[in-house]
Order: C-alpha cells, then sequence, then structure tokens
C-alpha cells in the first residue's frame, strides 16, 4: 500500500487565513482521549478577502477537511471522531464549515527519513508500513509541525469525488518482509 502527505496545495494562495484559532484550539487538544476539551462546533473569523477560495482540505493551523471529504474519509474509517470548524467572512458575506478529524498519531517514521534539526519538518518521508497498523489516515508522532499520512485508496476517493486544494507528497517505504 502507497501512501502519501496530505496538505492544501500551496498554489491555493488565496485560502482562508484564520483569526484567533490558537487562543481558541490548543493543538495537543487534537488527539483522542484530549478532544473532549474541544468544543463540539466552534465558529472562527477569517482574514476579509474578495477572492478567497475554500478548498476541500486546510493543513494549517490544523488538518481539516470539507464535509464531502468528512463523509469520504468515514467510508474508511467509521469511527472517526470530527469536530465542526465554521469559517466566515463578515466582510464580503462568504463562510465554509470544515470539519476536523481526531486522528491517532503514529510513529511511522524510520531513520531513513531526513528532518530539519529541530525535527519540526519533514524534508524526506520514510515510513514502515507495519507501524500504521492499519490506519488509512493519521498525523505523524514524530515530528513537531503536524502531517497527515493517508493511504492511496483514500486519496483515490477523494481525486475521484474531484477533491480540489490538494496536494500530495509520495512516502517512501521500506521493504516489508
Amino acid at each position: 500500500m502507497k501512501y502519501f502527505l496530505l496538505k492544501t496545495d500551496p498554489q491555493f494562495d488565496t485560502a482562508p487565513i484564520i483569526n484567533g484559532w490558537f487562543q481558541k484550539i490548543d493543538r495537543r487538544n487534537i488527539r483522542m482521549g484530549k478532544s473532549h476539551n474541544i468544543e463540539k462546533r466552534q465558529l472562527f473569523f477569517i482574514e476579509s478577502n474578495p477572492i478567497t477560495v475554500f478548498p476541500d482540505v486546510l493543513s494549517f493551523p490544523a488538518f481539516m477537511v470539507t464535509e464531502q471529504l468528512r463523509d469520504v474519509i468515514r467510508l474508511y474509517e467509521p469511527k472517526m471522531l470530527f469536530k465542526e470548524i465554521v469559517l466566515l467572512d463578515q466582510k464580503y458575506a462568504k463562510a465554509c464549515t470544515y470539519h476536523l478529524p481526531i486522528l491517532d498519531y503514529i510513529d511511522c517514521l524510520t531513520d531513513g527519513s531526513i528532518l530539519t534539526k529541530d525535527r519540526s519538518t519533514i524534508i524526506s518521508a520514510e515510513i514502515d508500513p507495519n507501524r500504521m497498523n492499519g490506519q488509512n489516515i493519521a498525523y505523524i508522532s514524530s515530528v513537531s509541525n503536524l502531517y497527515t499520512i493517508v493511504c492511496l485508496d483514500l486519496v483515490e476517493s477523494f481525486l475521484r469525488r474531484g477533491a480540489q486544494g490538494i496536494s500530495l507528497q509520495e512516502v517512501k517505504q521500506i521493504a516489508v518482509s
């Protein structure tokens, strides 16, 4: 099974910029066992921009997906918890609802991965697929920045449904014996 790092396409430079995220949501709570500290539904204002585009995936300040991709994820991970995030541009009367998945953190990177010295950024990822424990989507735990890893089947399902604004980086794998 192939795996990919999934994030917002950097060419979507008019994606929404969220105000006040870190004052309302502590990233350490975006995990199983702590997600009860995050309200079920939250409203965030975004920086006003007449040409804001809402991609199907937002990777900053946290990984979030639109309703369509949330429904696809639920096909693969039926017990997945989500928190609803509403983004609102008051000036231009634009809004979009995203869903914040509560994913497992998996230590799947091998010694063949190249990280920055402070272990915040992945330069080149190599994983041990056995460590994925059958997960179709997860956060990588051994880096301080948030990285989402997804399996090929899930990526294909996103693309078949016309997902826009996503960027994929294939991940190398060690040989499985």
